[in-house]
């Protein structure tokens, strides 16, 4: 049997996906040991230190078998933030007081799960640490003194280089980028380059076959050089952070050894599975992540791919077979940059073939200028200014890349169907390419009819090489409803985003519990829908709870990320200082700004969208007052946004002939008792009530008199708070409700 690794991984990959996709995909991963801890919940945690980790703002550390003093029959692994990073040492055993936070699902489609990332590392709460005492000094650890020397050779970093050539190589030499510039990650993550100022298996293998061979060459003993070669690489594996792709690198770079001492032949896609199932048995929930699809998933595309494209089409020509040795890789990893990243770029096979060559340079001359500078500071910084002049080109041309058009292709998040179908046709298509390969080679060793079949065989090649471009449209297939209105789960707040087919419409962007919610919740979910575009943004009043993530979406767009056509703005008579400095900002973008008031309508090709509040020159003693209010109508189907109306505004609406029946209300002010009467719940008389609100919120939204108001009209209520992402669907006539995981009903 041919590779049985290989297919025992297959296998074993097989019952995984079975055993744990449903949970993963449900959001079913909360189970009781992940709720044991309330949010904000204060404790004393007891526990040991198995792991450090430096942060900008302090320390991240790992305690195993933590407990409290009402769990101690229960242990829980916690990573909790310290502001003091010299506080503690691995191996310690401490106590630690400080606020639990309970690990997130994921609430909106594009968000980061949270869960899911922190399960595949064992980690079962967070932890905001406050003081810390020492319980008992752990001994003398190799783990520890592994970390004091990483962070001496990162402070020293910070002497031979520049500040932001010494953050990047931080990255590079030691997995740590709490300095580098947010700007200048964006820069390489956006250029498809991400993986240069990263610990990646290029720069393991560059650094253990270098010692391997340097080695053999002294000493000639396979064993001897196999064996420090492995004992350095786990040294620096744990050095630099021991990341996902580190440890594969490191398994596959001791399998090979280990072959070359057996006297095998080394066989990477063996050695590959190999490495995959000892990391998943390790930790199954490692499948999820995208650092160890990219990384396996890279090293297959060289194995399977770009072996065959090269063979096919490389020929004699070094820059053909770099070219297509690259471009495996990418055709490979594709549909996972796509699912996790929502972009493709468009330059960087051209930027890898560029850029990588010289990154043996650039790292030898990090590590020559890091083990110098023990010597003399002056010759680390003299090693150090090819690093430097190198990395600044690198950004260079990486920035440039991003300005040439179409540098990057907003595709959305693809479907899991489309990726299987884009797989499955990348998979016949290499085994074509193989056996035309395997077909050549036959011809070659006979010598019979060598011209006429290979022109034959390469047009197979070729055929199958389109085939699989082409196969790319499955990537790119998304189902459009007609008429799509999604409520955000933004905590304590609100935010809506309606798409209809090329339109894109938002309704506030707001949060007071979520930090930076514009660019963790409502921007994440727009790039995963493949949006660039948006036709119009409503802001119903411009409490912070509404405006604070559409302000950062203007900041996206001034940096080109988006394109917003027009703002919408209640027109009222006196502007409080919120409302003048955020139309300050949108006149500074010169976006179009539209005061809208009660009379006005808007009316597109299916689209109708009629204001109902504020009344024109009206003065409303406060925000919530003069909200906004509109309805918009999609053949038989309507919904009204009601911003946080209430007192006078919601009197007004009260007036003849102003409201009527709606399919869909969104509930004023999050579901506030003091809003959405019975008089107004009368003349709307909606089937579908939506609430957006943050979990145990400190207003207690949404109250319960609401609630019963909502109930006693007949109306069905979906709070983001329960469901997270609520999604209605429609085509004028029927409607789906659905939340990322589950569709409930449709209503005909």
């Amino acid at each position: 049997m041919k590779h049985p690794i290989c297919i025992l991984t297959i296998a074993c990959l097989a019952c995984l996906l079975l055993l744990t996709a449903g949970d993963v995909y449900q959001n079913r991963l909360k189970t009781e040991e992940y709720t044991f801890f309330e949010d904000g919940q204060k404790v004393w945690l007891y526990g040991e230190i198995t792991d450090k980790e430096p942060k900008s703002n302090g320390l991240a550390v790992t305690l195993k078998n933590a407990y409290t003093d009402q769990s101690r029959d229960k242990q829980f692994r916690i990573l909790v933030y310290l502001s003091n990073e010299n506080s503690c040492q691995i191996g310690d055993k401490v106590k630690i007081q400080g606020k639990m936070k309970q690990l997130q699902d994921k609430r909106n489609k594009g968000m980061f799960h949270q869960i899911l990332y922190y399960k595949a590392k064992k980690i079962q709460y967070l932890c905001n640490g406050s003081e810390i005492l020492l319980l008992e000094k752990g001994k003398q650890n190799l783990r520890e003194v592994i970390y004091q020397l990483r962070m001496k050779c990162y402070h020293r970093l910070f002497e031979i280089f520049p500040k932001d050539t010494a953050a990047v190589a931080g990255g590079i030499l030691l997995g740590i980028k709490t300095d580098m510039e947010e700007e200048v990650k964006e820069i390489y993550q956006q250029a498809g380059i991400y993986h240069l100022i990263s610990i990646s298996g290029l720069h393991i293998s560059c650094i253990g076959l270098a010692l391997y061979h340097l080695l053999r060459k002294l000493w000639g003993s396979y064993g001897v050089s196999g064996i420090v070669t492995s004992m350095f690489l786990l040294f620096y594996l744990i050095l630099c952070g021991n990341s996902v792709s580190a440890r594969r690198s490191v398994l596959m770079a001791m399998i090979m050894m280990g072959g070359w001492y057996l006297g095998r032949t080394y066989d990477m896609l063996s050695a590959l599975s190999l490495a995959a199932l000892i990391l998943l048995v390790d930790s199954p929930y490692q499948l999820y992540q995208s650092g160890f699809q990219l990384s396996f998933g890279a090293v297959l595309g060289i194995c399977l791919v770009s072996s065959e494209l090269t063979k096919a089409f490389g020929g004699e020509e070094k820059w053909k077979q770099a070219v297509f040795a690259n471009l495996g890789i990418q055709l490979t990893t594709m549909p996972i940059i796509l699912y996790y990243y929502y972009e493709l770029p468009v330059y960087s096979l051209l930027l890898n073939l560029i850029l990588v060559p010289g990154m043996s340079l650039l790292l030898t001359s990090c590590i020559m200028a890091l083990g110098c500078s023990l010597v003399s500071l002056t010759l680390g910084e003299f090693f150090g200014g090819v690093a430097a002049l190198g990395f600044g080109a690198y950004e260079k041309i990486a920035d440039l890349s991003l300005k040439l058009p179409f540098a990057r292709i907003r595709l959305g998040q693809p479907s899991l169907l489309g990726i299987l179908c884009y797989y499955l046709v990348l998979s016949l298509s290499v085994w074509v390419i193989h056996s035309m390969n395997q077909r050549k080679q036959e011809i070659l060793e006979t010598e019979q009819g060598a011209y006429e079949t290979f022109g034959r065989e390469d047009n197979w090649s070729k055929a199958a090489f389109f085939t699989v471009l082409a196969s790319g449209l499955f990537l790119c297939v998304h189902k459009i409803p007609q008429l799509r209105i999604t409520m955000l789960d933004v905590g304590q707040g609100e935010s809506f985003v309606i798409q209809e087919k090329r339109h894109v419409y938002l309704v506030d962007g707001g949060s007071t519990d979520v930090s930076q919610v514009g660019k963790y919740r409502m921007i994440p979910y727009l790039k995963s829908e493949g949006i660039e575009k948006i036709d119009g943004i409503f802001i119903s009043h411009m409490d912070s709870d509404h405006i604070s993530g559409i302000q950062e979406l203007l900041e996206y767009a001034q940096k080109g990320e988006f394109q917003i056509e027009q703002i919408f703005l209640p027109k009222i008579a006196e502007k409080e200082e919120n409302y003048r400095n955020l139309e300050q900002q949108i006149q500074n973008q010169n976006i179009p700004i539209i005061y809208a008031a009660r009379g006005m309508e808007l009316v597109g090709e299916t689209l109708k969208i009629q204001i109902l509040q504020p009344k024109m020159g009206k003065s409303y003693q406060g925000a919530n007052e003069y909200s906004m209010v509109f309805q918009l109508n999609y053949r038989e189907f309507s919904i009204l946004f009601t911003g946080d109306v209430e007192g006078q505004g919601e009197a007004e609406l009260l007036e003849p002939h102003i409201l009527q029946n709606v399919t869909v209300l969104k509930t004023a002010h999050h579901g506030s008792k003091y809003t959405t009467s019975e008089e107004m719940l009368k003349e709307v008389q909606p089937k579908i009530s939506l609430i957006s609100c943050g979990a145990a919120n400190s207003y207690g939204h949404p109250h319960e008199e609401l609630l019963g108001r909502l109930r006693e009209a007949g109306s069905m209520i979906y709070v983001t708070a329960d469901f997270g992402q609520v999604t209605v669907e429609t085509n004028g006539e029927d409607m789906v409700i659905c939340n990322q995981t589950t569709k409930w009903f449709t209503i005909q």
